[in-house]
């Protein structure tokens, strides 16, 4: 690839973001908390071992490359501890600051780098203060600007800094290249009143580029308070997109950074389409609108809720909980469960949720458009077929959302039919109708499964399947003490329904099948057999619309 000037660069985390590596029993004693699998012990020779012999694995794959990504994001807990198996704040005394625990990390892995020919790129940020500056080596590259405060002080120690942009977040199932207004979302928060994604990076380059190379011009006396050499492009799948979802961001920010001052989002995204999918695309800015639109309101539409279903959170950017904080899933408002003898209701679910019944049927309507746009597309391109098929897919999750909603309303007035009918002791019409909202629960089940299954057969056309079990090894399923990866919460990616799974759904299907029998059998009706496993995912569709 360095024929075409590109260089497939090595990136490995430390000391923080490191669960993938602190949670194996093997490694246990090199955290810096025996509790949180977080974060390296910075002070433990033992870390640097084992970290210097990953670096040299990825060198020794990685020849002929120039850089090494040394990531020190987010390195929250440097030199706090001080327990049994890490002691850095006595290190932390002994050096001033806790950043300088975090700059002598930095000075011994990217030391490591450097003296085998690579340009280290590292986070100089948090902990990291001004003063501690002095304590880096002038080597380093420091990935992103930190502002007035801290940009003088790099250029002045000679650490030269790039412009730092992302092309995703936390965002689940696509980036948020559009944003809904405010109007259609059932939670609308300050967030809405920024741009899009690509607006967002081509805003950032343009402006930081104008204020730290511009007046390093003919003309302007003053230099920029940093010595820019880049643009750093981000796109973190970890919150579980499928990578093919980012290469919007992925083309238009570098197109940016080429020539900030003459960057207009709409024409590099107008180009991306007609040099991605080919001169055969058609309504490619509507696909994205949609995609990204329909994202937003596929996370958007449940409720945050305390999680019973993972361990607690060990801590954040700005303390350790003490105890543990509960994680967040999200969850819907349950249904009611019909009481005897009379099968009352103790809400009315529909009119709970009316609003969010209305913005999931506008949805809906424009899911029919996405998946029109798509498959007509899809019958057309030649370039790239495979990036709309995880489209496709994509937006096969997110009807399957907006029906199960709908489908949920359909159950609740099912279940007002059948107080009434029970009301006026028509019993058959009255099990009848409860009949019909076990169906649907049962459909709700089967569309889910389906969803799941298309992602599965489409992503797995790229991606290797993470398995329990394989050639002798097990998978160790445990999640990361601070941060929430959403594909972490599952062995496979059945993350995908991981908010559908733990509905409980199942839980009220058998609930109102045990009330629905002892109705029947009071008006000598005949009883209903066991539903499904709501849990079960590997069961075909026994349904469809």
């Amino acid at each position: 690839m360095l024929r075409y000037h590109v260089q497939l660069i090595p990136y490995l985390d430390g000391p923080a973001h490191a669960s993938f590596i602190l949670k194996h029993p093997e490694y246990a004693e090199l955290r810096e908390f025996p509790d949180s699998n977080y974060e390296f012990c910075a002070t433990n020779p033992e870390t640097y071992k084992l970290l210097f012999g990953m670096y040299q694995d990825l060198l020794d794959a990685n020849r002929g490359s120039k850089y090494f990504v040394l990531s020190t994001d987010e390195p929250y807990y440097v030199g706090l501890a001080k327990n049994a198996q890490c002691n850095e704040a006595d290190r932390a005394h002994d050096l001033g600051s806790v950043g300088r625990v975090l700059a002598e990390f930095v000075t011994r892995t990217a030391g490591y780098l450097h003296d085998h020919g690579r340009t280290v790129i590292f986070w100089g940020e948090y902990p990291l203060k001004p003063a501690d500056m002095d304590s880096l080596p002038t080597y380093v590259v420091n990935g992103e600007l930190y502002g007035p405060e801290f940009d003088p002080v790099f250029k002045a120690h000679g650490i030269r800094q790039m412009i730092y942009t992302s092309t995703e977040g936390e965002e689940p199932l696509f980036p948020r290249y559009y944003l809904l207004p405010p109007t259609c979302l059932l939670h609308p928060n300050g967030e809405h009143e920024s741009k899009g994604r690509v607006q967002e990076m081509v805003d950032l380059i343009t402006e930081s580029s104008r204020a730290h190379l511009s007046s390093m011009q003919p003309g302007h006396p003053s230099p920029g308070r940093a010595d820019v050499m880049g643009v750093f492009i981000a796109g973190w799948a970890d919150a579980g997109l499928h990578p093919e979802t980012l290469w919007l961001g992925y083309a238009t920010a570098p197109a940016a950074a080429w020539n900030p001052s003459g960057a207009l989002p709409g024409e590099l995204m107008s180009s991306f389409h007609r040099l991605f999918y080919g001169p055969e695309a058609t309504g490619m800015g509507r696909i994205y609108q949609l995609m990204s639109e329909q994202a937003e309101f596929w996370d958007d539409s449940w409720e945050q809720v305390p999680s019973s279903n993972r361990l607690p959170i060990w801590g954040d950017s700005d303390r350790i909980f003490q105890p543990p904080q509960p994680a967040h899933d999200q969850t819907l408002p349950d249904l009611p469960v019909p009481s005897l003898p009379l099968l009352q209701l103790g809400h009315d679910w529909t009119a709970e949720n009316s609003r969010r019944l209305a913005l999931a049927a506008k949805s809906l309507a424009e899911n029919d458009e996405l998946l029109g746009l798509l498959r007509s597309n899809l019958e057309r391109i030649e370039l790239n077929r495979y990036n709309l098929e995880v489209c496709l897919s994509v937006a096969q999750l997110y009807r399957q959302n907006l029906e199960m909603i709908l489908d949920l309303g359909g159950i609740s007035d099912l279940l007002k039919s059948a107080a009434g009918s029970a009301g006026r002791a028509d019993g058959t019409d009255a099990v009848a109708s409860i009949d019909q909202a076990l169906d649907l629960g049962e459909r709700i089940r089967s569309e889910r499964n389906v969803a799941l299954q298309n992602a599965v057969a489409t992503w797995y056309k790229s991606w290797f399947p993470r398995v329990a079990e394989a050639n002798g090894r097990r998978y160790l399923n445990e999640v990361d003490s601070v941060k929430d990866h959403r594909p972490v919460r599952t062995i496979d990616i059945s993350y995908l329904v991981y908010r559908e799974l733990h509905y409980p759904l199942g839980d009220w299907a058998e609930k109102v099948l045990a009330t629905r029998n002892e109705y029947a059998k009071a008006h000598g009706l005949a009883v209903r057999v066991a539903i499904a496993d709501w849990k079960d995912t590997a069961t075909p569709a026994a349904t469809s619309r």
